[in-house]
């Protein structure tokens, strides 16, 4: 009965189930293919030849782990948005200085103005849409980046990750509780490396050409940045058993905006790390086997010599 209870436990715990596999694996697979070479070999040469096996089969795995991530195998952190500052409007200018040509939210045409002029657009809006959701439907109406400071209309299709690092960081800055407070407007992004559309029209053959040479050669990577807008809403009460009502904009205070920087993260960093790792010991093991072989080589020699002295 005790045993069953070991057993059934470790069935259970995924965790000890998982470290029982590798080991299995390894002691089976590596220990049995040491076990044949060893009794070929010797156990300490065995040892050499299974070790050296085993880190350039781990070199060539590593190798694919670092040029596919995430393959099979470990990966470092991924890209993520990591906020640079949060600016109320009005308060004190931006520190970031791709934010200074950023005009301010009030110098921006408002959504509702540019709908107006597009009812056909309008048309495929619903609830309150701000410059973001346009940008999903038809960017070609919202103003461009010369309008805009070099900045971009970022849509809302694209700015999710970004909005959610930004309420991240409105809450840890204590400006608001949590992102009831507040509604989100509008998103914008500037720098980063330049796409083929933005590079290139779609009859221009030689650009899109040139485009994908000098992308493949560009090994630094511009800087990325993005605002996220959100300004507070009023309170209202919830009525018990009706739905949360609407929020609703408070016109009288500011926008804050939240800047942010595009992080490309280390996807590649660990596996790169196993595979120098793998080869470093790889070099190592084949290393022990060339000196042994020579030592081997050179002493067989010198018994030949000193045979043939005696005879």
């Amino acid at each position: 009965m005790q045993l069953l209870t070991v057993l059934a436990g470790i069935a259970w715990d995924p965790q000890i189930r998982g470290i029982l596999a590798v080991l299995v694996g390894v002691v089976v697979l590596c220990g049995g293919v040491y076990l044949i070479v060893a009794t070929n070999t010797g156990a300490r040469l065995g040892l050499l030849i299974a070790l050296a096996g085993f880190f350039g089969w781990m070199v060539i795995m590593t190798s694919y782990w670092w040029l596919l991530p995430p393959g099979q195998g470990p990966r470092g952190e991924g890209a993520s948005w990591q906020p640079v500052e949060v600016l109320i409007e009005g308060d004190v200018p931006a520190q970031t200085s791709e934010v200074q040509a950023l005009p301010p939210s009030d110098a921006i045409p408002d959504a509702d103005a540019v709908l107006a002029d597009n009812p056909d657009v309008a048309a495929e809006l619903v609830g309150n849409p701000v410059l973001s959701d346009i940008a999903g439907v038809d960017p070609d109406i919202l103003p461009g980046r010369d309008d805009l400071g070099g900045w971009k209309i970022m849509p809302s299709s694209q700015a999710g990750e970004a909005q959610s690092a930004a309420d991240a960081a409105l809450v840890e800055s204590g400006l608001f509780a949590d992102s009831t407070e507040y509604l989100r407007l509008n998103a914008f992004e500037i720098g980063g490396k330049q796409t083929r559309t933005e590079a290139c029209d779609d009859d221009e053959a030689l650009c899109r050409a040139w485009y994908r040479i000098s992308k493949s050669f560009q090994l630094t990577h511009p800087p990325h940045y993005a605002v996220v807008e959100v300004q507070p809403v009023l309170a209202q009460e919830t009525v018990p058993g009706s739905p949360p009502p609407q929020p609703v904009i408070d016109e009288s205070k500011p926008v804050v905006r939240v800047v942010l920087v595009r992080d490309l993260g280390s996807v590649r960093l660990l596996p790169a790390t196993y595979f120098v790792i793998s080869l470093a010991l790889f070099i190592v093991f084949a290393l022990i086997l060339h000196y042994r072989d020579k030592t081997l080589q050179k002493n067989l020699d010198a018994a030949t010599t000193v045979a043939k002295a005696r005879t």
